[in-house]
């Protein structure tokens, strides 16, 4: 399973169309692009960086996406299995080291 995706995405456009309804003043800044964490290594295996460092790797194994967790993929552990790629790559990122 090939998963692709662009390198950046807009911040969240409904939450500035909800304020602006509250009569909240808009911000002067455009909205601010969040970074991907994850860069694909091989055919199902894909690395998730936090900050700049590893956190660990996503490995597609059937119709399951294992997170497993470490900054070395040899050395890496499981943490989770989920049903979808972006869950595991959530796992990762927001797991407490």
């Amino acid at each position: 399973m090939v998963m692709e995706a662009p390198l950046s995405r807009p911040g969240s456009s409904k939450a500035a169309r909800a304020a602006a309804k509250a009569g909240a003043t808009p911000l002067a800044a455009p909205p601010a692009l969040t970074e991907i964490p994850w860069t694909r290594i091989d055919l199902d295996l894909y690395e998730v960086a936090r900050e700049g460092d590893i956190v660990g790797y996503v490995e597609v194994v059937g119709a399951v996406f294992v997170a497993l967790g470490g900054p070395r993929y040899d050395r890496a552990v499981e943490v989770s299995q989920h049903l979808t790629f972006h869950a595991a790559v959530d796992a990762l990122v927001r797991r407490v080291l």
